[in-house]
C-alpha cells in the first residue's frame, strides 16, 4: 500500500506542480484524505463487508443506554449487527423499531425465545440503547463497520483493503481540488475520476465469488427449534 508521501508526489504529478509552491503539502494532504474518505464511503456502502470490526461490553443489570465513549467504540460507522452472549450461547439481538416503544414492559428478559435475545436494540446519536431494560449482565458483542481514519504523516499508508488500483481514486480526487484551486478545466480529471468510480464499484462486489448469499431464516435465530422457550 502506499504511503501518504507517495500519493502526495503522484497527485502533483498529475497536475505538473511537482515544484510548485503554490500548493502547500499539507493542502495536498487535505485533498488525499478527502479523496479516500469518498473511497472509503464507496466501499462501505457495496455492503460486501470490506471493512468488519467487532468489540464487546458488559451489560448493566437495569442500564438501558451505553454511550459509546463510555464502552470504548471511538470509531463507529455503520452497525453490521448485535450478539448477546449467555452462558455458553450466543444469540443475535434483533433491532428496536420505535413504532413498538410501548410494546414491552420491564419484566425479567427471558433469553433464547425463538432463538432470539428477550431485548432489542436500538442506535440513537452516540449510543446504544436496549429495550426493555435488560436485567442480566449480558456481554454484547458489536459487530459494526469503522469510520475513516485519516492519513496523518507522511509514512502513514492506505487501509490493505484499498487495492492498490483503487489508490488512483484520491489521487484525482486531489488533483481536480489543485486545479478547481487554480481555476483551471478539470474536465478530463473528472472524466478519469467518473471512469474509476463505475470501475470500483464494479470490482469491489461480490468478493466472496464462491457461493451466494443465502436467505436468512428471520423466524429462527440462532438457536434449533427443540431448544426454543414458548
Amino acid at each position: 500500500m502506499s504511503t501518504l508521501s507517495e500519493l502526495r508526489t503522484r497527485a502533483r504529478q498529475r497536475v505538473d506542480a511537482v515544484d510548485n509552491n503554490f500548493f502547500a503539502d499539507s493542502e495536498i494532504n487535505d485533498y488525499i484524505n478527502v479523496g479516500l474518505g469518498e473511497l472509503h464511503d464507496l466501499l462501505v456502502l457495496k455492503y460486501e463487508d470490506q471493512y468488519v470490526n467487532q468489540m464487546s461490553f458488559s451489560l448493566v443489570a437495569d442500564q438501558d443506554t451505553y454511550r459509546f465513549a463510555d464502552i470504548g467504540l471511538s470509531n463507529f460507522y455503520k452497525l453490521l449487527g448485535v450478539d448477546a452472549v449467555h452462558g455458553n450461547d450466543v444469540v443475535r439481538v434483533r433491532r428496536f423499531s420505535f413504532q413498538d416503544r410501548n410494546r414491552y414492559q420491564a419484566d425479567t428478559a427471558i433469553h433464547n425465545s425463538n432463538g432470539y435475545a428477550d431485548y432489542e436494540y436500538s442506535l440513537r446519536a452516540s449510543s446504544i440503547v436496549f429495550t426493555p431494560k435488560p436485567t442480566s449482565t449480558d456481554t454484547i458483542k458489536v459487530w459494526y463497520v469503522p469510520k475513516f481514519a485519516e492519513l496523518d504523516s507522511d509514512t502513514s499508508t492506505v487501509d490493505d483493503m484499498v487495492m492498490l488500483n483503487w489508490e488512483e481514486y484520491a489521487i484525482l480526487v486531489a488533483a481536480i481540488k489543485m486545479r478547481q484551486k487554480e481555476e483551471t478545466s478539470i474536465t478530463p480529471l473528472q472524466q478519469d475520476l467518473d471512469r474509476i468510480t463505475l470501475r470500483i464499484e464494479d470490482a469491489s462486489r461480490d468478493r466472496d465469488a464462491s457461493e451466494p448469499t443465502g436467505i436468512t431464516d428471520e423466524s429462527a435465530g440462532v438457536m434449533p427449534y427443540y431448544r426454543w422457550m414458548f
